[in-house]
């Protein structure tokens, strides 16, 4: 977890707010300038107790917004017992491990330029970039699958918890994706188990580019990988299988300098699928309709949802 001493090392300086959202909104981490701004702030408090009341209902809305993978810009008025009453232009966005980030500025009314806003839009980009190697550096060593460098099997789970939550709170929809690479079985068998580990590398950084920045890539078994995809329903999971599919299809893994047909078969579910009633329920379903891909021969199947 993102610690407030690990922010006012790295935004220490920073004349900005830097505020750290968990998934519940609650505060996570801050920077000395929002301590400064926000005497009320502690880490563990509801972020929009901290917030002028009647900001709160449009704040909210923005804030469930960038915690399902948006970038939103809002302007907030923080409590009573700041330093100075000031209205403060946020921007907020995902970072990895379910987190928000906002940054706020103080607003200058008209003087406001394009140039200055211009100059904001290019340091949250930087500063959102530094977010994501700090969270990586404090996450990795537990969490991360140490053959292909995407997420282990709990860490997955755990972040699907957290997503379905949200999805039963707001009744939006998430997908899981089990993508078996058939083919590594007899690289492994023909050509060794170190040139096999070396594709199952290529495979797992050609998954993770593919997929959109807010879903979950991680290592469900042996040589299959699974994706989360946030907010994607049937049809959602279906383009995301098929960006999946055309990836290996276009662009053939290689490794010593000659390529390997390794192929994706994909199968999947919804929240929304037939028989998936709680979160385990979602995992079973999935490995259910990539059993039936198998059976098939086909690329992909996708379980249907319940009353197709």
């Amino acid at each position: 977890m993102l610690h407030t001493e690990l922010l006012e090392r790295v935004f220490g300086d920073a004349q900005d707010l830097v505020v750290i959202l968990r998934p519940d909104r609650r505060v996570a981490a801050y920077n000395p300038a929002f301590a400064r701004a926000v005497p009320e702030a502690s880490e563990g408090v509801d972020f929009l107790e901290l917030v002028a009341r009647e900001a709160r209902t449009p704040a909210l809305a923005q804030l469930v917004r960038a915690a399902a993978g948006e970038s939103v810009r809002l302007t907030l008025v923080h409590g009573p017992g700041a330093e100075a009453t000031q209205d403060y232009e946020y921007t907020f966005f995902p970072v990895d491990g379910g987190l928000v980030a906002g940054f706020g500025r103080p607003l200058l009314g008209e003087r406001t330029t394009r140039a200055e806003l211009d100059r904001t839009r290019r340091e949250l980009k930087v500063k959102s970039r530094m977010l994501d190697e700090i969270q990586l550096e404090l996450t990795q060593v537990p969490f991360v699958d140490p053959a292909t460098g995407v997420w282990n099997r709990i860490q997955v789970f755990e972040r699907l918890a957290s997503e379905w939550s949200r999805c039963e709170r707001f009744q939006s929809p998430v997908a899981v994706l089990l993508v078996d690479l058939e083919g590594l079985d007899e690289v492994r068998r023909g050509k060794g188990a170190a040139l096999a580990d070396d594709l199952l590398k290529a495979a797992a950084r050609r998954i993770k580019a593919t997929v959109r920045d807010h879903d979950v890539v991680g290592r469900y078994g042996r040589d299959c990988f699974v994706v989360v995809g946030v907010q994607s329903d049937l049809e959602g999971a279906r383009s995301l299988a098929a960006r999946i599919q055309a990836a290996f299809a276009e662009d053939p893994l290689a490794a010593d300098g000659e390529t390997h047909p390794v192929r994706p078969r994909i199968g999947g579910a919804t929240n929304r699928s037939a028989g998936v009633e709680i979160l385990e329920d979602l995992f079973q379903v999935a490995e259910a309709a990539l059993g039936e891909a198998r059976r098939a021969s086909a690329a992909l199947h996708l379980a249907a949802e319940g009353g197709a």
